[in-house]
């Protein structure tokens, strides 16, 4: 159960900070591809999660 409250966790840091890079870059008149934001977005998480895991060992 921890684990699982840990990459939700992480999820909605992701996401809440994805959110705030895009709105900045649509006032900015910035257009970002959706395909790499998205993929660099879940390796972020990815690797994240396994950090805050591997000091559970």
């Amino acid at each position: 159960m921890k684990h699982l409250l840990k990459g939700a966790a992480v999820a909605a840091v992701v996401l809440i900070v994805l959110l705030v890079v895009s709105v900045f870059c649509n006032t900015h008149d910035i257009h970002l591809d959706m395909v790499m934001t998205g993929t660099v977005s879940a390796v972020c998480a990815m690797l994240l999660y396994r950090g805050l895991t591997r000091k559970d060992k």
